[in-house]
């Protein structure tokens, strides 16, 4: 099955967003049709899936340059796809962080296809923190949290952008932080 999922997380509260603007506008009845209520059943399952099994990756699953001992990870708020790209995601903050490296947990074919993350500051300006040829996942992780230091150095972010290439697998990035630099 082909498809892109931005955070596993974001999934229920945008299907939540959906039918309860439908709800408010009372075009849709009461309660939300069983299909939707089913789908927004299943993202719920599978956003709790992934949770636990992000925490529970081993240290193997941890790529990049960022010391093991790093800090503390702030996560993002929010996500949604970014429109007129279908590959790729913004995950935002509620108020901007200080800071100097990003965390996100893909699954293998999401690695194999990442292309680049980028920041936004708080005035709007997108920078890029990574491009390149990511590694492939070690064997046994069905999750890889990838951790790199900004190219740019310490910096107020309010929004982290991921970008992949095309799949034709199914692609999930989830897991979106900043290391609150000090």
């Amino acid at each position: 099955m082909t498809r892109f999922i931005q955070c596993a997380r974001a999934i229920p509260s945008i299907l939540l967003a959906l039918a309860g603007t439908c709800a408010a506008l009372s075009a849709c009845g009461p309660k939300p049709p069983a299909d939707v209520q089913k789908i927004i059943d299943d993202a719920r399952r599978e956003a709790a899936d992934v949770t636990v099994r992000l925490a529970t990756l081993p240290a193997k699953c941890t790529l990049g340059d960022v010391p093991i001992t790093a800090g503390l990870w702030l996560a993002t708020t929010k996500a949604a796809p970014v429109p007129g790209q279908p590959y790729a995601s913004e995950f935002t903050f509620g108020t901007p962080i200080r800071t100097r490296a990003f965390r996100i947990a893909l699954n293998p074919a999401a690695l194999q296809h990442l292309d680049k993350v980028e920041t936004r500051d708080a005035q709007g300006t997108w920078s890029v923190a990574w491009t390149g040829v990511p590694p492939d996942a070690p064997d046994g992780c069905e999750f890889v949290k990838v951790e790199h230091t900004s190219a740019a150095g310490a910096s107020d972010v309010a929004a982290l952008r991921i970008t992949l290439r095309p799949a034709k697998e199914k692609t999930m990035v989830a897991d979106a932080a900043v290391l609150k630099a000090d």
